[in-house]
Formats: C-alpha cells, structure tokens, sequence
C-alpha cells in the first residue's frame, strides 16, 4: 500500500516521502497516529501545499522532544518484591512500569516511548532501557532493580 508520510519515521523515509507499506502496517500504525496518509492524488496535491506546514509541525514537534529529552531523569531504581533467593521477581518490570518512573511533574513518558529489546526485566540488577522520544531523539536510562523489604 502507497502512503504519503507526514513526519519522519526511522528507518522509512521523511515528511513528504511516497513509501510502499504492507496494508496492515499503514492502516493500524501509520494513519491513525496521523504519521501518513493514503498515496492519492488529492493527497498528494494537498501534502505539497502543506509542505512548509508539515516541515513547521515536525520541527516543533522535535524541538519538543529534544526539550523533554533534557529534563528526563537519566537513572531510576524500582523495588519490587523477590519470588526466589535467585533474585527472581515476583512479576516484572515493564515499559508501562519504567515511563511511570520516568514521568513528574514536568515531562510525561508514554509506555510506547521506552523500548526494551529483551522484554520485561524478571530479575534483579542493573539494565540499560532506551527511550524514544522522537524519530531523532532517544536516550537511555539506567534502571535498578532491588528488592523491595
């Protein structure tokens, strides 16, 4: 499926671009986060006249992020409670878990900002968690697990 993308997405292409999608890709992901829109030629003919908007939008929207990226907390630790002498947690540690620590009064991760490759943490110890704030801005975050008394 042809989109027009309205941002810039890592590993795709950049505001303005005609990219070929899977149809599954662009009708649950791209379009209802307002990332892309279906390749018409009314669409097509709208994005070049909104051009210089877009570019605007998506500048401010990295301004932003770089913004949120300064006042985010750089380390964290979460106590949650041990199953097993071996260190393993009773549940885990997940993105939802690390964004709500992230987040204060100033600046608020969403869940879907903080990727961790590996899946939940389940044991105690020290592991580095990134967070993506925007396509051009990311960070990573020292997350301690201890146990919790």
């Amino acid at each position: 499926m042809e989109v027009i993308l309205l941002d810039r997405i890592h590993n795709l292409g950049d505001l303005g671009d005609l990219v070929n999608v899977k149809p599954g890709y662009a009708r649950n992901y791209l379009i209802p986060h307002k990332f892309a829109v279906p390749a018409t030629d009314e669409a097509k003919h709208q994005v070049e006249e909104r051009r210089k908007e877009l570019a605007k939008m998506a500048a401010e929207r990295l301004k932003s992020a770089k913004a949120r990226s300064e006042l985010a907390t750089r380390s964290i630790t979460l106590a949650r409670k041990v199953a097993s002498e071996e260190g393993h947690l009773f549940g885990s540690v997940a993105p939802g878990d690390v964004a709500e620590a992230l987040s204060n009064d100033d600046i608020t991760i969403e869940r879907a900002e903080v990727t961790m490759p590996e899946g939940p943490i389940k044991t105690l110890g020290t592991y580095e968690v990134d967070v993506i704030l925007h396509p051009e801005v990311r960070f990573t975050v020292t997350v301690e697990v201890v146990a919790e008394e």
